[in-house]
């Protein structure tokens, strides 16, 4: 009896041992790759340490790599956005467009910047506060989450109406002469 008291803790470590094992191989094999190429490796698909989401990036002819949350948690489901993502932005290239789509908010913020800067060098009032000025009263309300490439005709006329609305004066520029007026309207 004295012997199968000794025999049973060792028999306990054995099998928890041999579950433990278990359990790493079975964990090991339900594991994600923490980085994986795609696209002959163009496109590299990684999870951040501090994330449930896959990110990917890759680099276009300019040579910068770019990067994008796919917003997807699953390997499979990743990698097909990532591709598709891989895709559209190499297409946009040889179309000679941006690699993604900004919204006229993105771009006038940018431009804004420029134009502040150019405001703060220069001394004095010039035609650029004016135009800076006119894009956050008028152009940001009306476009800011436009997409800029999305913008049509109507688009833009729609804006000019609302403008007016927005006005509480009328624009010299944008007054149409009579004589314009008449040729335009239908009798």
């Amino acid at each position: 009896m004295t012997q199968r008291h000794a025999d049973t803790p060792l028999a306990i470590d054995a099998a928890t041992a041999k579950a433990s094992k278990q359990r790493t191989i079975d964990a090991l094999i339900q594991a994600s790759p923490s980085v994986l190429l795609l696209r002959d490796g163009e496109l590299v698909l990684y999870r951040r340490t501090r994330s449930l989401l896959y990110q990917c990036r890759f680099k276009l002819a300019d040579g910068k790599w770019h990067r994008f949350s796919t917003r997807r948690a699953s390997l499979e489901n990743a990698i097909a956005a990532a591709c598709d993502m891989y895709d559209e932005a190499r297409y946009r290239q040889r179309l000679g467009l941006a690699h993604r789509t900004h919204t006229f908010a993105q771009i006038a913020s940018i431009t804004l910047a420029e134009m502040r800067q150019q405001i703060d060098l220069s001394t004095g009032k010039t035609a650029v506060h004016s135009y800076a000025t006119c894009i956050e009263k008028y152009f940001l309300p009306y476009f800011g989450d436009k997409v800029l490439e999305e913008l049509t005709h109507t688009d833009v006329r729609e804006f000019e109406l609302w403008r007016d609305r927005q006005m509480t004066r009328t624009l010299m520029a944008t007054q149409i002469p009579p004589s314009v007026a008449t040729s335009i309207s239908p009798t």
